[in-house]
């Protein structure tokens, strides 16, 4: 009897997982963690669904979006301003 070459999975496929998924009672469905870490998604990121034009339904992770988004990215602006003389002119 010949031996059996065993085939190397890639270390981003777990045993006895697929790419698959189904749809829960709640309209709910998990994503495989193979595709989460090939898409750079993890907990909390948004995504949008798109069905596009050959009918097939499309997972788009969405960027950063809200009013936090920017927040601390222009603090450089403000270098040598003086909020408190700002505010002051404020009290009339």
């Amino acid at each position: 009897m010949a031996n059996k070459v065993k085939s190397k999975k890639s270390p981003t496929t777990r045993s006895g997982r697929t790419s698959r998924s189904r749809i829960s009672s709640k309209n709910q469905i998990t994503i495989p963690v193979e595709v989460l870490r090939a898409k750079g998604m993890s907990q909390g990121d948004e995504v949008e669904f798109v069905l596009n034009d050959a009918g097939f339904i499309e997972v788009h992770p969405l960027g950063v979006i809200g009013p936090l988004a920017f927040a601390g990215s222009f603090t450089h602006i403000f270098e040598g301003f003086d909020l408190e003389r700002e505010r002051e002119s404020w009290n009339r």
